[in-house]
């Protein structure tokens, strides 16, 4: 396993870092001809029902850890696959647009991107 930064979208990383977008929504403000990634991957991202739930319940961090880590281990998507396989291959920098970096899902999702290829 290569190394797994964390960063908001617009924060510099080093530039062999394959940066990859990790929201299930577009950011706000960015025009799709401009962005400062390589990749966009949503369908790793928690569901829009877990977000709305974070949304209303900020404070409890740790039920959202546990529902989401429970969304990633059964997600069949190919987007999930392509992310194990390019933390694999290379230094990839997880970006977020969250204004607290580590109160979203991106912390999380290094955490199971690690765990899992550990235990592999």
């Amino acid at each position: 396993m290569r190394a797994i930064l964390i960063a908001r979208i617009k924060e510099g990383t080093p530039s062999d870092f394959y940066r990859i977008l990790v929201d299930r929504l577009w950011p706000r403000g960015i025009r799709k001809d401009q962005t400062f990634w390589q990749e966009w991957l949503p369908e790793v991202a928690p569901s829009t029902q877990l977000r709305r739930y974070f949304h209303g319940h900020w404070d409890d961090l740790d039920t959202f850890r546990i529902r989401y880590l429970h969304e990633l281990r059964n997600n069949t998507s190919s987007q999930l696959q392509r992310l194990f396989t390019l933390v694999q291959t290379r230094p990839v920098a997880l970006l977020t647009f969250s204004r607290d970096i580590e109160r979203s899902q991106v912390p999380i999702l290094r955490e199971f991107l690690k765990r899992e290829a550990h235990d592999e």
